[in-house]
Parts: structure tokens; sequence; C-alpha cells
């Protein structure tokens, strides 16, 4: 009986000590992973890591270890603080250098000791920048500037200015307000990214331009419907009305260097709403009136000043465009007649010809430019820039005028490899066109009055030269203007 109870007690205290073992801490070992680089830019890096155990931890840290080196010395330490549960963690730093060679590994502090993962290599990359919009302006416009990389310290200079850097977007995007110009009109853009320069192709062009007045016209009267052409420097203008009261029978000749108006005396008949080349005019009509006209089809050519009346051209042609493209004259288009059809004279057989229809209606209300052996035309129905190529006597697109029309007959001018676009009736806009990429800059309004017309447009010297015919129902004088491209 002692035997027994001393049996029973011995069974009660072992089944006490299993279910007790049971409640003790388990001295728990989980496997730790670096798994993989998600995302790494210029100074920026994440990092995916997991915890392996099949039961929860107790970690006071854990995060990971970033450095240059493999003994990782002053290390970069991205500390996610306390864990309980295994599974997939992930770190991130943006505190790293562009173009470098960097290995994390993760960690866990455990027990009041740290373990490790295993350690992988990293490429931080290279910061770029592609391009930037809008490429012109004024100062305090917002630019955005593309790329990709680009660092929290990254900066934007328009020039050797400095820009404002309102925002820093995905590392991909920098929005910047233009500093004031400052000296110059067109100056290269940069960004600078942890002391990277990274140049950009296209300069920004600061919107500019100056006119000046220079004088009053000699005579008291208004030019409508007349002509106007440049012969090396001396600019020619008349033919036409005062007003639409009277015909005009006179044409000037103006020189920059002695800024003195000058009467040419003429020979030939009145007209209006005829056409003028640098070399040629005629066409239009011979009587004061409203359609339907009384068509001429005078021809007269001017060479050093002289006026030679050469045959009739066999149609009716007014308010076409004229051109001349190496031996050949061009007429084309009119209010009389088919709009879209083109003939050709041939200077040295005086020979005429019809060539290849207009791709839309043109008269001399549609601004026009000739720049290297091609005219260009602006479709006012659609904005549409047409080249027309006098080598193949083809037409075709080449861009889009972003100005406005206005009530048009506005100008087209070239001064090198840049053309002068604008200033349409009751509109004060005058645009650039780089013909090198055929890239429109605005430059600055017009700063005199728009109720006026464009009566001659002259280039010289780098400067534009402009006669502006008040409207009729104004009573102030013609003004000669000049503007500067580059000038502010």
């Amino acid at each position: 009986m002692k035997i027994g109870n001393i049996g029973f007690f011995a069974l009660f205290m072992s089944v006490i000590c299993i279910f007790s073992s049971c409640e003790e801490d388990i001295d728990v070992s989980p496997s730790l992973v670096t798994e993989d680089i998600l995302y790494v830019s210029g100074e920026r890096v994440r990092l995916l890591a997991r915890i392996i155990t099949t039961e929860n931890i107790n970690a006071s840290d854990h995060g990971f270890y970033i450095a240059d080196n493999e003994a990782f010395s002053n290390p970069i330490i991205v500390s996610l603080g306390e864990r309980e549960r295994p599974g997939r963690f992930i770190g991130e730093t943006g505190e790293l250098n562009i173009e470098k060679t960097y290995y994390g590994k993760s960690f866990i502090a455990l027990n009041g000791s740290l373990q490790f993962g295993n350690t992988i290599a990293l490429q931080t990359l290279s910061p770029e920048a592609f391009q930037f919009s809008p490429n012109n302006g004024t100062g305090g416009l917002i630019v955005n500037v593309f790329g990709k990389n680009f660092t929290a310290d990254s900066k934007v200079f328009f020039g050797d200015v400095p820009a404002e850097i309102l925002d820093i977007s995905f590392e991909s995007r920098i929005t910047v307000r233009v500093p004031p110009i400052a000296g110059r009109a067109v100056v290269a853009v940069k960004v600078v990214s942890q002391g990277k320069e990274m140049p950009m192709i296209t300069p920004f062009e600061y919107t500019v331009g100056k006119y000046t007045k220079l004088s009053n016209f000699p005579e008291a009267l208004r030019l409508l419907d007349n002509i106007y052409f440049q012969q090396g420097n001396q600019f020619f203008v008349g033919l036409g009305s005062d007003r639409g009261l009277n015909l005009n029978q006179n044409i000037w000749k103006y020189s920059p260097m002695t800024a003195a108006w000058e009467n040419t005396g003429f020979p030939g008949r009145p007209l209006m709403m005829s056409f003028s080349s640098g070399q040629f005019f005629g066409g239009g009509a011979y009587v004061l009136g409203r359609a339907p006209y009384l068509a001429a089809r005078d021809f007269w050519q001017v060479t050093d000043g002289v006026y030679k009346k050469l045959p009739d051209f066999p149609f009716d042609r007014i308010n076409s465009v004229a051109f001349e493209i190496g031996d050949y004259l061009y007429v084309v288009g009119g209010d009389v007649g088919f709009p879209f059809e083109a003939h050709r004279y041939q200077k040295s057989t005086g020979l005429w010809a019809r060539i290849q229809n207009a791709p839309f209606s043109i008269n001399s209300s549609i601004i026009n430019f000739n720049f290297q052996n091609k005219q260009y035309f602006i479709n006012p129905e659609n904005r549409e820039l047409v080249a027309f190529d006098a080598l193949s006597g083809f037409w075709g697109v080449v861009g889009t005028y972003p100005g406005e029309f206005g009530a048009g007959a506005g100008f087209g001018l070239a001064i090198g490899d840049r053309v002068y676009v604008g200033m349409t009736n009751r509109s004060l806009e005058l645009w650039e066109l780089n013909m090198t990429n055929l890239n429109w800059v605005k430059k600055n309004n017009f700063s005199g009055s728009p109720i006026a017309r464009n009566a001659g447009v002259f280039a010289d010297n780098g400067l534009i030269y402009i006669l502006r015919s008040p409207e009729i129902q104004l009573s102030t004088p013609m003004e000669l203007w000049s503007f500067d491209p580059n000038g502010f």
C-alpha cells in the first residue's frame, strides 16, 4: 500500500513535468534571405528580403545594410523597427551616389544579436536629360524637363543662371521657373545631378524683338492694294490706291542708308491689286472699284531702278502671289479665274507655261515666303505650312503655323535660316520659324497700332522694315518701323 502511493506520486509528477515543459520558451533560429532588387535609380534603391520560420519571432529591429564595400564599413542602415511575424519585407534608401557599385544585405536583431542574410550587388544608374517643353517664352515661364534618374539635388541652368526648382517628380520630370533674361536671347539649357552635367540639344529662346518707329511717310496718303518689292538695299512701294478713294500712279524708293524716300517716276498707268516680286510686277485692275474688276495685263520689269514694259501676259491676274526662283517667275492664284491656277514665266525666253495647281486657294492675303528654292504658304483653313518645290514642281505639307490669322494679309520674310511670320490685320503677333528644325518661337508683339495694314515689308542688315498704312477710318499717316529680331 505504501509502495503503491509512491508509484502514483511519481507518475503524477511525470505528467506535470511533461505539461509544464510545453510552456517554456523555444529557441527560434529563423532563416534570412536577401531576395531581390525591386528598384534602382541614380540615388535610390528598394530591396526585398524574407524571414523564413514556422514560428513568430521577437525581433527588436530588422532592415538592410547598404555599403560601397563588401566589408560593409560605414554602411547606410535602413531600419524598419520591431518585427514579430516572418515573411517578406521591403526597405528603401535615397542616399546613394550615381553610377556606383553598392552591396546590400538584410538583417534582423534577435535576442541581442544581429543575424544577416546573403549579400547582393547593385549598380546605381546614370541620370539622363532628354528634352524640355516649352522651349521658348519669357522669364517666369513654367518649363518641364524630362529625363530619368534625376537626383534630389538636381539643378537646371538657363545659360549660367539657375532656374527655380518647383518640383521633381518620379525622378523623371523637373518642373522649373525660367529665370529672367540676362544678356542673351538664346541660351543653352543643362541639368546637373550630383555634379554630372547634362546639356540639352535644343536651346531656350526668350521672347524678344525690339520695334522702333523710324519716320512717317512723306506723302499724305495711305496705300491700299499696293505693290512692294526689294532690290538689294533699295525698297520700292507704290501703285494701289489712296484709302480706296483714288488710284495711285507713283512708286517710291527708300534707302536705309540715307533714310530718305524718293519718287521713282513710274512711267506706266496706275494699277491696283497687282502682283509683285523682286524684278517683276503687273496684272491687277486699272479702274478703281469692286468685283467684277476691269483686269489689266500690264507686265513690268525693274532693273537697277529702271522700268521696262514687257509684252502683256496672256491671262487675267488680280491679287495673285508672285515669286522668283532661278530663271523663273511664278504667278499663283488670285481673285479672278481659278484660284488654284499657277503659271511660270521663263526670264530667258519670255515664255509662259501652266504648272501644277496649288493644293488650296491662294491670293495676296495668304502668308507666304521664299526660302532656298522653295516657296512656302500658310493655308488659313487648317494652319498647314505648305512648301512648293520649284525643282520638282510638287507641293507638300511641312508643318503647322501656331499663330493668329486675324483678318489675313500678314507677311513672311526670311533672314538667314530664320523666317518671320505674322502681323496679320488687327493682330500684333509675330513668330520666328527656324528653318533648320521647323521650330516656332514667339517674338514680342508689335508695339504700334493694330488698326493698320502692312503696305511694305523688307529686310536689310538683319533688320525688318515695315511700312504700316492705317485703316481708312483713321487720319494718321503711314509709319515706317524697324524690327530687330534679337533686340530687347
